[in-house]
């Protein structure tokens, strides 16, 4: 059985000022390295044999940490990296809802029908994220392994695998060093064990977050 670990990276400045990341190359904040750490303390009680990052540095750090923790094999997949959100990277979500309004209405209310400003529609992430993951099983059929990767993307991973529809976008959240297992079974089809499961924070994180950073 192969076994995926999928991790939201670290807190970063720009998620407690509710800013919109993308492709930004954001490290982790004070409050997102101490997170990793937790996490990486967590991850020793599973036999991980492989750890895999999106490019982008919250992501990697978080991965790092784990990684050295376990002394475990890191490996870059530049395909796990955040969606392109173009010319809204660097702003809050008020600031979008004054700069774009209706326009940025519309993506709230239906992300999956949206054509991001720097990457096209959901399907075309979407078809990314398979590809990450063609990357991932074709050196791995089996075993247990942590792939570190954004909030956006990795909801959308998590659809992708179960056969559910991208319009069950909003329907769910994925926090900072949040830890979500999923599970290929033997019969090829996939099966989700755990969602957003922080219980390995002992310290408060900021409410006020965007979901797909």
């Amino acid at each position: 059985m192969l076994r995926l670990f999928l991790i939201r990276h670290g807190e970063t400045e720009w998620n407690s000022l509710n800013k919109y990341q993308g492709t930004r190359d954001i490290p982790l904040s004070c409050t997102g390295i101490k997170q990793a750490k937790l996490l990486a303390d967590r991850m020793k009680n599973y036999k991980i044999d492989a750890v895999f990052s999106s490019n982008l540095l919250r992501a990697y750090e978080t991965a790092e940490n784990i990684s050295k923790t376990g002394n475990i094999p890191l490996g870059i997949i530049p395909q796990l990296r955040e969606i392109n959100f173009g010319e809204w990277e660097g702003h809050t979500t008020g600031e979008l809802k004054k700069l774009y309004g209706e326009d940025y209405e519309r993506f709230l209310i239906q992300p999956h029908k949206y054509n991001f400003p720097g990457e096209g529609s959901m399907q075309a992430v979407q078809a990314r994220m398979k590809k990450a993951i063609e990357i991932i099983t074709d050196k791995h059929c089996r075993g247990n392994i942590a792939v570190v990767s954004h909030g956006g993307v990795l909801k959308i991973l998590i659809l992708t695998l179960l056969n559910m529809d991208l319009g069950f976008y909003k329907s769910f959240w994925l926090g900072n060093t949040s830890l979500s297992i999923i599970d290929r079974k033997d019969t090829g089809n996939w099966v989700l064990s755990l969602l957003n499961d922080s219980n390995h924070l002992q310290i408060s994180s900021p409410s006020k977050q965007p979901s797909i950073s």
